[in-house]
């Protein structure tokens, strides 16, 4: 644990990390539109949607009999958006819940630390990390290709994949053996289109400009198939407009076209850090602890390595 004593809290310039923000392409750092779905993550949410509260905390996550020895004294604190389901959200409640929320959780005990996660707003995730503020951030943050430092930042390896799905109407024959392939529905631009494009090369796109526009073309069956980020579909289909149609298999992987997925972001002179939480995160992966924190939440796996 050298990352606990050894790195101090330096504070940096925002505008170094506006810099660095533009430069490592992460103003479209989580998938693709999934925040401008109005609908609430159903399964998760009976109790109620969730309102967002800007420093609300989780529990000291202390495991049970471990011996932290000299690294009692010391907290990591983690930063999350909390308005991100079923990434990280804050219930009816109050309490920070979510995939990325249940992986700190296991992060933090493989490593035997005390761990402290709040809610902080989207834009102020990565100044106060620069600030030191928070020593880690994990909220659905895109990983670029190539380099793990992008100026005053430092990527994890990946914690979660993105993946596609394809969804049809329920009364509709689309997928049997002997139905000709029909145009397939698409928000235009997207990593969904990119995938198709790469894997489905002989299959009409029919672009539309937004989510909703693509799911209210399938309910009215202007197109009999379509293609999308593979949660957010799996969150229209559990909400009541949704029940017209089925996923239709998936999900679909493929780091080329649709990135290497999400992970945790530290200061870039943390490196020690860095190397910490990845080896948490081989560690949970290879016990196949992230994909039985994903099943609590989705129907399909999103650990990386998933077969595209």
């Amino acid at each position: 644990m050298r990352w606990i004593t050894t790195w101090p809290h330096r504070r940096r310039s925002a505008v170094l990390l506006l810099l660095a923000f533009w430069a490592g392409g992460l103003v479209s750092a989580r998938i693709d539109g999934l925040a401008l779905m109005d609908v609430p993550y159903g399964r998760m949410l009976a109790d109620g949607v969730p309102l967002p509260v800007e420093g609300t905390q989780t529990d000291i996550i202390i495991p049970d009999g471990a011996d932290i020895g000299p690294n009692a004294g010391h907290m990591l604190r983690f930063a999350t958006e909390g308005a991100y389901p079923p990434f990280n959200f804050v219930d009816a409640t109050g309490a920070l819940r979510g995939i990325e929320i249940d992986i700190i959780h296991a992060v933090c005990a493989d490593l035997l630390v005390r761990c402290e996660i709040r809610a902080v707003a989207w834009d102020a995730l990565l100044p106060g990390l620069v600030r030191g503020d928070h020593e880690a951030v994990a909220a659905s943050i895109r990983l670029p290709q190539g380099d793990t430092v992008s100026g005053p930042i430092r990527y994890t390896q990946t914690y979660l994949s993105h993946a596609i799905a394809f969804a049809a109407r329920k009364d509709s024959d689309v997928l049997a053996a002997d139905t000709p392939a029909p145009p397939v529905g698409v928000v235009a631009d997207t990593r969904p289109a990119a995938w198709l494009a790469a894997h489905r090369p002989d299959v009409e796109m029919r672009p539309y400009p937004s989510a909703r526009a693509l799911y209210a073309g399938l309910i009215t069956g202007e197109v009999t198939l379509i293609v999308d980020d593979a949660v957010r579909l799996d969150r229209w289909l559990n909400d009541a407009s949704g029940t017209c149609c089925r996923m239709t298999g998936g999900p679909h992987f493929d780091d080329m076209a649709l990135g290497r997925g999400v992970g945790f972001v530290v200061a870039a002179e943390n490196e020690a850090l860095a190397a910490s939480l990845d080896a948490a995160l081989s560690r949970l992966r290879a016990a196949g602890r992230i994909d039985e924190i994903t099943d609590r939440y989705l129907p399909f796996p999103l650990a990386p390595g998933e077969d595209s």
